[in-house]
């Protein structure tokens, strides 16, 4: 029986074809949360642009958490929040989101 010790957040944002994800795991679920607020405070597009996803896996890896839910398979995975911020940020601007 697998122990799910790890909390994951996973913040993600679509595109047109681009799939992009931030993601965070942890085994203190209070600093998951932390993780959520940093995203909500440093945003620079509407926070109706991201998803957002909690879920616990036995590993800490992003490949736990495609192996859990296949959904997140094609998503481009960025580990720095500033550098996934960035990021969506173009693509809005690029899609003319904002």
């Amino acid at each position: 029986m697998f122990e799910y010790e790890y909390v994951h957040f996973v913040a993600i944002a679509k595109f047109d074809d681009q799939l992009v994800a931030y993601h965070y795991a942890s085994k203190d679920a209070d600093d998951v949360r932390l993780h959520k607020r940093v995203l909500n405070d440093q945003t620079r597009v509407p926070g109706y642009l991201y998803g957002v996803h909690v879920l616990r896996t036995a590993r800490s890896d992003f490949k736990a958490v495609q192996e859990r839910d296949p959904y997140f398979d094609d998503f481009e995975v960025f580990e720095d929040l500033d550098e996934f911020l960035d990021v969506v940020c173009h693509l809005a601007q690029q899609s003319n989101t904002i």
